[in-house]
């Protein structure tokens, strides 16, 4: 029967220890420019308490390819010699996560703690794994220094639920312990946690909550500074929080900060409303460095739009469209295909809507029916959910991808995919690699939809078709001079 460890149970052994904490990869196309932020505020309460601690992110390595020599995980093992491995799971790296796994428990017994996002979603997962001897449940801010000090080989996994950290318990990142963090060049930083809306696709309040835990803001920039200053590659400041303008004076205040502190970074920010837009805090997001602005639209339909309860309506997002093209920012939008009573022609208004609001660029997300949402809920009584470990949002530039996790009669799995191929050639220019037009051919004429193809022909291959020729006889025409 599996064990439930909870805090002061137990004595612990006060000596230095050796931590390695490991963020496994997927191998796809896509490169993560930013070092796991959970791993280096783990990092930083161990180090700080007098221990070593490594992080191995080899999601973030893959972006370094090149410059970097990407160590196996059996040679850092061998040369770092851990007491304790921790690995943080997502539920999309299911697979490279137990094959990880396997490699550490083969190679050398050792305490193996899971932690991360996965586990508030699927919190029996890996209970019966005899080769795990510990399971972070929630944010491990105030359990982690106790649970490493008093690690030991378990026999069966011991459960660790962990109670919410206060927003002034929320350490500063270590990036020194990060293996190739010199070449760091995107700074995260979370200036508050949490979400106050009730996004029926969301599963923000299993992980975050839905209160606000909003940082003190001083502290927020003086770690941005502090980092700067240490790893002078930074270029980008990103700020992850799950509602960052949930106060928007306050997020004005910070872009008034920001700019003050005269960084000379560009400035990201990821979960954006368009509801919580104006006028004044385009202008101060601008002048703090603002690059970008991407918006969570879902649904260009308005009954699919309505169900999704966002607190926010497709006019709001015009407008806020409106603001970011005024101010020449990029634009950005995400959808989602298979929402609730979503199908194949009201697809069509989604990209439609794509059209007219012509993005920089846009994700075309397929929907993954969480369990705790009110989408899982739907799911189950009108359609069907399959294996969500290893989920595809069939966001590969490749074409390359499994087929969805969810479907309904009225929104098959095949319309599914036809729906995400129709849209990326139709208002991306996502399948950009010439080599892969055989690849898109074939995917073509399997669903139908020429006039899906001709349109990305005319969008994407013809114009670079035409950039080669000229950039080649430009060459060959200095050749002759």
């Amino acid at each position: 029967m599996t064990q439930t460890y909870r805090m002061g149970e137990q004595e612990v052994d006060r000596k230095r220890k050796r931590i390695l904490l490991v963020n496994p990869a997927k191998e796809d196309n896509f490169v993560i420019q930013r070092i796991h932020m959970g791993l280096s505020l783990m990092g930083e309460i161990l180090v700080s308490n007098g221990h070593e601690v490594k992080i191995i992110d080899y999601a973030f390595l893959r972006c370094l390819e090149g410059r970097i020599s990407i160590p196996r995980i059996e040679n850092v093992i061998d040369e770092f010699k851990p007491d304790v491995i921790g690995i943080t799971v997502f539920t999309y790296l299911y697979d490279e996560c137990d094959s990880l796994i396997e490699k550490v428990s083969r190679h050398r017994d050792l305490p193996i703690v899971l932690g991360g996002p996965h586990f508030a979603i699927f919190p029996d997962s890996f209970r019966d794994d005899n080769r795990i001897s510990y399971i972070v449940r929630g944010e491990a801010e105030k359990v982690i220094l106790h649970l490493i000090e008093g690690a030991k080989r378990e026999q069966r996994p011991v459960l660790v639920n962990c109670p919410s950290p206060g927003s002034n318990e929320i350490p500063a990142v270590n990036l020194e312990v990060a293996y190739g963090s010199q070449y760091l060049k995107v700074y995260q930083i979370q200036l508050s946690r949490g979400c106050p809306y009730n996004c029926t696709f969301c599963n923000v309040e299993l992980i975050a909550g839905r209160g606000i835990r909003a940082r003190e803001l001083k502290t927020c920039l003086d770690q941005i500074v502090k980092a700067k200053s240490r790893f002078p590659n930074i270029e980008i400041v990103s700020i992850t929080d799950d509602c960052p303008s949930f106060n928007k004076e306050r997020f004005k205040q910070f872009m008034r900060m920001l700019h003050e502190s005269n960084l000379g970074c560009g400035l990201t920010i990821d979960n954006v409303r368009a509801n919580l837009i104006d006028e004044e805090m385009i202008e101060l997001y601008v002048a703090a460095g603002g690059q970008n602005v991407c918006l969570g639209v879902e649904s260009g339909h308005p009954e699919v739009f309505r169900k999704i309860n966002k607190g926010e309506t497709l006019e709001d997002i015009h407008k806020a469209v409106r603001l970011i093209r005024k101010h020449d920012l990029l634009l950005g939008l995400c959808f989602v295909i298979g929402l609730p009573e979503d199908n194949i022609e009201r697809h069509t208004y989604s990209m439609r809507l794509a059209k007219v609001l012509e993005p920089d660029y846009v994700f075309w997300n397929m929907c993954i029916p969480w369990p705790g949402t009110k989408v899982y809920e739907w799911y189950q009584a009108h359609g069907k959910i399959g294996d969500l470990r290893n989920f595809s949002t069939l966001i590969d530039p490749r074409a390359n991808f499994k087929e969805p996790v969810a479907d309904s009669p009225e929104f098959p799995r095949e319309a599914r995919i036809k729906a995400w191929l129709m849209a990326n050639m139709e208002t991306h220019n996502y399948f950009c690699n010439l080599r892969d037009i055989w690849r898109l051919f074939s995917l073509t004429l399997k669903y139908r939809i020429y006039r899906s193809f001709v349109v990305f022909l005319r969008r994407c291959v013809v114009p670079e078709l035409i950039y080669c020729l000229r950039h080649n006889l430009g060459k060959a025409i200095m050749r002759e001079w």
